[in-house]
């Protein structure tokens, strides 16, 4: 991984870790994580989406209802949560050391 990622598309990757979710519900979980400080939105979450599943990082499935779609986390949106999470971790042991946080 060569930059870091975007928030929203580590949030969705964080929730989609935990289970497969259709849109509404990966739109709910990010809302309701964030404490609503992010609102996000029909269009903005199904570019993200469009843009995820097209870089590899999550799978789509149809379901019975030709609106829906089910969204999963891929090996390789695992394998790059996994190395965004661990950037992270590093980041915040720096503050540590340097007694920026506690």
């Amino acid at each position: 991984m060569s930059q870091p990622l975007r928030p929203l598309v580590f949030q969705i990757l964080l929730i989609l870790n935990e289970e497969e979710r259709h849109g509404y519900g990966i739109m709910k979980a990010v809302n309701e994580r964030t404490g609503r400080k992010t609102i996000l939105g029909p269009a903005t979450l199904y570019r993200t989406l469009g843009q995820m599943r097209d870089g590899g990082l999550i799978d789509e499935t149809p379901t019975d209802d030709e609106r829906r779609r089910v969204y999963t986390l891929s090996a390789a949106g695992r394998r790059t949560a996994r190395a965004e999470a661990e950037r992270m971790a590093s980041l915040v042991e720096r503050a540590r050391t340097g007694q920026l946080i506690g």
